[in-house]
């Protein structure tokens, strides 16, 4: 039997690393897959649409308000029994039993006549419409509206303050995986300098020659070890920001997503002073907005709550039709005749609550609310300058270490390229060697995280202000 073979190209993919197959992503389209797919912002959008609901009932309280009942039941029978031969007014014309229906009787009334009268001769309905428009609540329905036109905006300012939260840990995922992948990219390079030089010190070993020792290859295997682990442990930082990445998208995210092969790079903050940033921070940021609109909606529902002690006029209309097919009609204006009607009518009305005590006390709790949440909004503008200042602060910080480590990264590779280079020709020592490796792993890294916090603090100051600080920058 004849084994099929595999082409040396299907062989090379078939060996190539999940990792390595993943689609590059840019943190643009990262975010922009994070805003659609994030469970949390669409339970956000939601809430807003739950609020711009109450606020729809509220504008619809103008309208008229009432309902519409109608029935279908049996009915008996039940004629009138009038004087016989009764003359109108007129003295000429008779009357009919309905037109003096001075009595009446249920057919087959005897022994058990309580039975027979109910007995169903006939059916039976009713219709019933009554609406109520309001004329003027003394302010009750502006103060409802006012209130939920708050509520919208405030729901609405809070739902950007979660995507700027979403936005936030996306980038520090973000720049988190590309800090890890340049980091594994220095161990790697750092795994070949140690390779050239593990090479180096064993031939020497063996034949014999040059200044190696037991305890050079000693050290060289330790210091191999070391770069290995720290080569799992930035391995997994990575896929751990991978797999932050794909939680903060959602369910939905690309079960192959990566981030671009860009190299980590500082990005370009233009320097204004701290003052520049609060000042933005009180007129962009989301959860300022979300303040103001919810103290404007406690102060509406306080006033609210004030009207309700006033009365209400109001335009009220009914409308009713009954009848029943085997009752009899009495023609006189003053009976009650639940059995036949059909007529409308229109009034105006008065309504006026007497609990005033009650109402006067909860008013008076809903204005001490309003007040509270004032003083909530002054103590929550501290806080936001706070958090300004402290991101303004770690970001001048971070852009003065990155200036620094950089010139020790540039440093530390001139040193490790000379050391390999004499190690190479005979000329150097493993301890050398080894103080060189450790000396420009360590800036590198160092310089790497600089950055990593420079662009992180850019974000956090982002975030804090509610402006993308860079934008005048690009």
């Amino acid at each position: 039997m004849m084994k099929a073979k595999l082409s040396p190209i299907l062989i090379v993919v078939l060996s190539l690393p999940t990792a390595a197959m993943a689609k590059p992503y840019k943190l643009d389209e990262i975010l922009d897959l994070a805003r659609k797919g994030n469970p949390g912002l669409a339970a956000g959008e939601q809430a807003t649409a739950g609020i711009e609901a109450q606020l729809l009932e509220a504008r619809r309280n103008y309208y008229p308000t009432g309902e519409l009942n109608s029935l279908l039941a049996q009915a008996p029978r039940i004629s009138c029994t009038g004087e016989q031969g009764a003359l109108a007014s007129d003295g000429k014309t008779l009357l009919t039993p309905e037109q003096n229906c001075v009595q009446t009787q249920s057919i087959g009334t005897n022994s058990d006549g309580f039975l027979r009268a109910i007995t169903p001769a006939g059916i039976f309905t009713r219709t019933e419409l009554k609406l109520v428009q309001p004329l003027y609540t003394f302010g009750k329905l502006t103060a409802g509206v006012a209130a939920a036109e708050s509520g919208v905006k405030a729901s609405q300012s809070r739902q950007f303050g979660l995507v700027a939260d979403l936005e936030l840990n996306v980038r520090k995922a973000y720049w988190g995986a590309k800090l890890a992948t340049e980091i594994l990219a220095t161990l790697k390079e750092a795994s070949g300098y140690l390779d050239t030089a593990q090479k180096k010190i064993e031939e020497e070993l063996a034949e014999g020659t040059g200044d190696a020792s037991v305890t050079d290859r000693l050290r060289l295997r330790t210091m191999r070890a070391d770069i290995d682990g720290r080569i799992l442990e930035a391995q997994r930082g990575a896929d751990l920001a991978r797999s932050g990445l794909r939680a903060l998208i959602g369910p939905d995210a690309p079960v192959d997503l990566d981030i671009d092969p860009e190299p980590l790079d500082a990005l370009q903050v233009p320097d204004h002073p701290l003052q520049q940033y609060e000042d933005e921070a009180r007129a962009s940021r989301p959860e300022v907005k979300a303040l103001d609109h919810m103290v404007a909606a406690k102060r509406a529902l306080a006033e609210l709550e004030t009207r309700r002690q006033y009365p209400d006029i109001v335009l009220i209309g009914t409308a009713a039709y009954a009848y029943a097919s085997s009752v009899d009609t009495p023609q006189n204006a003053y009976f009650n005749d639940p059995f036949h009607a059909l007529g409308a009518g229109i009034a105006a009305g008065f309504h006026m609550p007497l609990d005033l005590g009650v109402k006067n006390a909860h008013a008076a709790k809903l204005h001490a609310e309003a007040k509270e949440a004032e003083q909530r909004r002054r103590e929550a503008l501290n806080g936001i300058a706070f958090e300004v200042e402290k991101a303004h602060t770690e970001l001048t910080e971070a852009g003065k270490r990155t200036t620094v480590m950089q010139k020790g990264e540039k440093a530390g590779r001139q040193w490790i390229a000379a050391v390999a280079q004499n190690i190479a020709v005979g000329v150097a020592e493993a301890k050398d060697f080894s103080d060189a490796l450790l000396a420009f792993f360590q800036a590198r890294v160092r310089y790497l995280q600089s950055m990593y916090d420079y662009n992180v603090a850019t974000a956090a100051l982002t975030r804090a202000t509610g402006v993308d600080v860079t934008a005048s920058a690009q």
